[in-house]
């Protein structure tokens, strides 16, 4: 499994958390109802699965899975994937869609690359 993960500084961690959860948790409601111009590529709503807290969040697409985990100062993103490129495509993702949350204070997205299993801290 490859993995990636960034260590993102921002006061509002868990809100970013929580609204990139929700934005997908909300993808198979509207996907069908209007097309949006960011929606997901070939992914039926069926198959985009989120569970969250303040503090944690996890988003399970078909092509991988990325953890979100909300600390002091800190929001952490973890992505793995089988394969460079669905781990390039969850990085991409993730990146695209908190740089739109972030307009106004602007999150910085800097990407490790390893392979071991996530630190809770």
């Amino acid at each position: 499994m490859l993995t990636a993960e960034a260590r993102i500084p921002t006061d509002r961690p868990s809100r970013y958390l929580v609204q990139l959860c929700k934005h997908f948790a909300n993808k198979g409601r509207h996907l069908t109802h209007r097309p949006r111009a960011h929606t997901l590529p070939e992914v039926p709503p069926d198959q985009i699965q989120v569970e969250w807290t303040d503090s944690d969040g996890t988003l399970r697409l078909p092509w991988g899975q990325c953890t979100l985990h909300a600390l002091p100062g800190t929001l952490r993103v973890r992505v793995e994937a089988d394969n460079r490129e669905n781990l390039e495509r969850l990085q991409d993702l993730v990146s695209t869609h908190l740089g739109r949350f972030s307009k106004r204070d602007p999150l910085r997205v800097e990407w490790q690359h390893g392979t071991g299993p996530v630190a809770r801290t």
